[in-house]
């Protein structure tokens, strides 16, 4: 199997890391087609597909007859305090949205039993959505919560806040415990962040507590590499 990376996505990071590193500035033309395509050695048919996904993406915007410009100067970053997405996005200027794709009643089973401390046979809600900062995918989400502990949970929450939810519930949150690892997502995950399956991505696994130690859900977060980063704070 060939697992080269295409030449495109190659030259997609390369101006990606130039426009976070301050090389490409906002504002200011990227070298023309031409240009680029003497620079990475390749056809412009090949520069122009890295640039409509860097068009896509955000980070530059194409004007016939001009040329491209960069538009974005750095990912968003995933706070370290314990904020919903919807807060992280409203405090840097985005407004988020979700697009919930399944929302199920199943029984725990024995791995998620264990994960939300529950018994194996009781019942959990599973659902998967898709969380937008304005027009850009940036997390796929994977939720377990117990229906006992949730028993009004709905469509209408999960388009919003569970943060929120839980606290016009009484529910008071207090810490997460996260493990964090690079994968590869599948490609159903792959095609809802708009990235190759190629293309490494982190993979969150947080577990959500309430102050009397009861979970309040389990989630697998994946964090579109380029436009949504974590931002780790470690104190002695």
């Amino acid at each position: 199997m060939d697992n080269k990376v295409p030449k495109y996505e190659i030259i997609e990071n390369d101006i990606i890391d130039k426009i976070n590193n301050g090389i490409y500035t906002p504002n200011a033309p990227l070298p023309t087609e031409a240009e680029l395509a003497k620079a990475y050695d390749c056809s412009r048919v090949t520069v122009r597909q890295a640039l409509s996904n860097l068009a896509y993406k955000g980070f530059i915007t194409k004007t016939q007859g001009s040329g491209s410009f960069v538009k974005k100067t750095k990912a968003m970053f995933k706070s370290p305090e314990i904020k919903s997405f919807s807060e992280d996005m409203l405090e840097m200027g985005k407004k988020p949205h979700s697009v919930v794709y399944s929302f199920n009643v199943t029984d725990a089973g024995s791995t998620i039993a264990k994960l939300l401390n529950i018994d194996p046979k009781d019942k959990i809600y599973y659902f998967e959505r898709t969380r937008f900062a304005d027009d850009n995918a940036v997390l796929f989400e994977k939720t377990f919560m117990a229906v006992d502990l949730h028993p009004e949970l709905s469509m209408k929450v999960l388009l919003g806040s569970k943060y929120q939810y839980a606290q016009s519930h009484g529910l008071i949150i207090d810490y997460a415990s996260q493990n964090i690892a690079p994968i590869f997502p599948p490609e159903y995950i792959a095609n809802e962040l708009k990235v190759s399956v190629k293309t490494p991505i982190l993979r969150v696994s947080n577990t959500t507590y309430l102050t009397d130690g009861t979970v309040f859900d389990y989630s697998e977060l994946y964090m579109h590499p380029e436009l949504y980063q974590l931002n780790i704070i470690k104190k002695r």
